[in-house]
């Protein structure tokens, strides 16, 4: 049996997966290492696998797949002791494995590390301070209230405990805020390190926003009272100015990358507008298929 199992969900496109298994060649060929490549597309990815990256397992699954679904299925075909889970827009440090696997020396089940951004355009600066900017550089190890999706991993036996859970879906935010309720703790191991690696167009960036806060409003409340979740939807409503100024003051105490904040805060701030009328929606209305556009 290996003893770290790493899942990537690809669903971008071969060129970013290629940079990903690229900066993760080197980590992986130990004998207790495995990697798991979970894709939603087919096109030229088992050609470039067996040519390139002959190690790496291949999961191929239909284009209506979601992210969370390929998280899912990939924790159900690996055998590791540790399950880290990933994604194909990430570039690792040379380091990761051996960090991650040093921090599950610890008794802490649920174990992440931090992100930084390889990406140097605006639009994708914004979208890196919006899903990633807490968990950038510099953070102190310790017990946390959140840990990213894409550099998180998870001891086995946690995961058997828990798979009732993600059977239709890995969807980490709640996940993990179901098991903090529960007493277990989420551990931020800073030296575990990922840079996101993505460009993104100013149409897919808007729908990704707004689909995600869809759903995240609709699961939000999905057994609220009446009361309760007319109290999300009216909260909702203050959410455009809340959320970029929340990420702002997050970024400025950390003291780093603040130019790019400044010039970057136009594009936040229409993000971040997507993503709160994506959320009033879930309150008001439910997911309407917006979980199905979890990528």
């Amino acid at each position: 049996m290996p003893k770290l199992s790493v899942i990537i969900a690809a669903f971008n496109n071969i060129s970013l997966l290629k940079q990903c298994l690229t900066s993760l060649k080197g980590q992986w060929e130990r004998r207790d290492t495995e990697v798991f490549v979970a894709t939603n597309y087919r096109d030229g990815v088992k050609q470039m696998l067996e040519r390139q990256f002959p190690q790496v397992k291949h999961l191929c699954f239909s284009a209506e797949t979601t992210v969370p679904e390929l998280r899912t299925q990939g924790i159900l075909h690996t055998t590791g002791e540790i399950v880290v889970l990933t994604e194909d827009h990430c570039i690792f440090d040379n380091h990761w494995c051996s960090e991650i696997k040093k921090a599950h020396e610890s008794s802490y089940p649920i174990i992440g590390g931090c992100v930084e951004n390889a990406s140097e355009r605006l639009l994708d600066w914004a979208v890196y301070f919006h899903d990633y900017g807490k968990y950038m550089l510099p953070n102190s190890a310790g017990v946390v209230k959140t840990l990213s999706g894409i550099n998180v991993s998870y001891k086995r036996l946690f995961l058997n405990r828990i798979e009732d859970t993600f059977r239709k879906g890995f969807f980490e935010t709640f996940i993990h805020s179901k098991l903090t309720k529960e007493g277990d703790p989420l551990y931020l191991a800073p030296s575990a390190i990922v840079y996101h690696n993505k460009s993104y167009k100013i149409k897919e960036a808007f729908t990704q926003c707004y689909h995600h806060g869809r759903s995240f409003g609709a699961m939000r409340i999905s057994s609220a009272s009446f009361f309760k979740r007319l109290s999300f939807v009216l909260g909702s409503t203050i959410l455009p100015l809340l959320l970029p100024l929340r990420i702002a003051l997050g970024i400025l105490k950390k003291g780093r990358h603040i130019k790019e904040l400044l010039l970057s805060f136009p594009c936040l701030v229409l993000l971040m507008t997507s993503w709160s009328y994506g959320e009033f929606c879930g309150y008001l209305c439910g997911e309407g298929g917006s979980a199905a556009r979890w990528k």
